[in-house]
C-alpha cells in the first residue's frame, strides 16, 4: 500500500508572504488615513481663521460706528487706530446730546503673544481684551472726501507646528465702518 502524506499547515514562505502582503495593506489603507485626517485638520484650521477674522472685523466696526470722525485717529502707516465712544452708562446728555465727556477711548493695534494678536484697549479704564489671534497685519484707512467711512483690513495667517502655514499667502478681508455719530 502506498502512504499518502497528508499536508495540513502552511509552509513558511507561505506565512512570510502573508505576512508581508498583510503589512503592505495596512500600511496603505494607515496612510490614506493619515492623509485624509491632515486634510480635515487643513480644512478647519482654514475654516476657523476666516471665521475669526470675520469676527473681528464685525467687532471693530460695530464699536467704531459709534464713534465720530473728529475722534478718530489712524496712527502712523495705519497699523493702529484711536476712537472715542459715548460710555454706554450714559450715553446722552440731559439736552439729549451724545454726552463725549465720559465717554471711552479705544485703541485697536496688533501686540500680544509674537506681535499677532488683534487687541483691543479700553484707554478710559486700562483694560486690554485679545480680539483675534493668528493676524499678520492690520490696516485702518480713512478717506478724507468721507471723513465718516472708515475701511479696516486684517491679514491672517496660522502656523502649524510641522511649520507649514495655512494659507500659503496671508488671508486678507476688508470691512467698512460707517461712522454715525457727530
Amino acid at each position: 500500500m502506498k502512504k499518502t502524506r497528508c499536508v495540513r499547515g502552511f509552509s513558511l514562505v507561505e506565512v512570510i508572504l502573508a505576512a508581508a502582503l498583510s503589512s503592505i495593506v495596512v500600511f496603505g489603507i494607515f496612510m490614506i488615513f493619515q492623509v485624509g485626517n491632515e486634510q480635515t485638520q487643513l480644512s478647519q484650521t482654514l475654516m476657523t481663521l476666516k471665521d475669526t477674522v470675520r469676527e473681528s472685523l464685525y467687532k471693530m466696526a460695530q464699536e467704531i460706528r459709534q464713534s465720530s470722525p473728529g475722534r478718530i485717529t489712524i496712527g502712523p502707516g495705519g497699523n493702529t487706530i484711536t476712537f472715542s465712544v459715548p460710555d454706554p452708562g450714559s450715553p446722552v446728555s440731559a439736552n439729549f446730546q451724545i454726552d463725549w465727556t465720559s465717554a471711552h477711548s479705544i485703541t485697536y493695534a496688533l501686540g500680544g503673544t509674537g506681535g499677532r494678536q488683534l487687541v483691543r484697549t479700553d484707554n478710559t479704564s486700562g483694560l486690554s481684551s485679545v480680539i483675534a489671534d493668528n493676524i499678520t497685519g492690520v490696516q485702518f484707512t480713512g478717506n478724507a472726501a468721507q471723513p465718516n467711512v472708515i475701511a479696516i483690513t486684517l491679514s491672517a495667517q496660522r502656523t502649524l507646528i510641522s511649520g507649514r502655514q495655512i494659507p500659503a499667502v496671508p488671508l486678507r478681508m476688508t470691512a467698512q465702518a460707517e461712522v454715525r455719530n457727530s
